[in-house]
């Protein structure tokens, strides 16, 4: 897995429930990675003889498994991704040179150059993700980016997205909507309704309620 300075990272949607992550290092850091995971329901174990305070209690409270050791090669058994977040050099390129001869994949908190793969950040609101990076290059303007990606898609965009999957769930047991073009324009009379409106205004039963006035309309 060599890596350049020229490296282009091709984003995707994993599932963290099938590939456990292992997180090497207690800090602060490593508290923000195991936060940014536990969004997606990663299944987490941190390695490190000092563990943070925020850490030791999602510990506690059984969302994460700690290991209050040093890190070493053994401890990469039946994992396939990595986080190294420590501030040790060393340690950092030890961690990489095991995972390149284990083939697991790396991520080094700060440092595209050793890193396999790295995180957007993400507004998430229920089923939606929104996904953003510079490729590694401006961290600061993905973080400016974040913050209006936030207001766009405000909390109520969960709702939305509960509406447009049940509505895609309904159309596409629809026997009158067989044809890809009577879907598009299901599809598209969904798109044109302001539903963060009227979540807003009627609340969320009068929401379906539209949802499936909407179908009725089709003949």
């Amino acid at each position: 897995m060599k890596k350049s300075e020229n490296s282009i990272f091709f984003p995707i949607l994993l599932n963290l429930q099938k590939f456990p992550c292992l997180i090497v290092g207690g800090g602060k850091v490593a508290h923000r990675k195991v936060q940014s995971l536990l969004m997606f329901s990663a299944k987490i174990t941190v390695i490190s003889p000092r563990i943070c305070k925020p850490l030791k209690e999602l510990h506690k409270s059984k969302k994460i498994k700690v290991i209050t050791k040093s890190y070493s090669k053994e401890h990469l058994k039946n994992f396939k991704i990595v986080f190294s977040t420590t501030n040790n050099k060393k340690v950092n390129e030890q961690v990489r040179k095991d995972c390149n001869n284990e083939g697991v994949l790396l991520n080094v908190a700060d440092n595209p150059s050793l890193c396999d793969f790295i995180l957007p950040a993400n507004v998430k609101r229920g089923a939606l993700t929104v996904s953003i990076s510079s490729q590694g290059k401006a961290p600061f303007m993905v973080s400016e980016l974040k913050k209006k990606s936030e207001h766009i898609f405000s909390p109520v965009y969960i709702n939305i997205m509960e509406l447009a999957g049940e509505f895609r769930n309904r159309l596409l047991t629809n026997g009158k909507f067989k044809s890809p073009k009577s879907k598009t324009k299901a599809f598209n009379k969904f798109l044109m309704i302001d539903w963060e409106l009227i979540l807003e205004q009627e609340g969320k039963n009068k929401a379906h309620k539209h949802l499936r006035e909407i179908l009725k309309d089709f003949k």
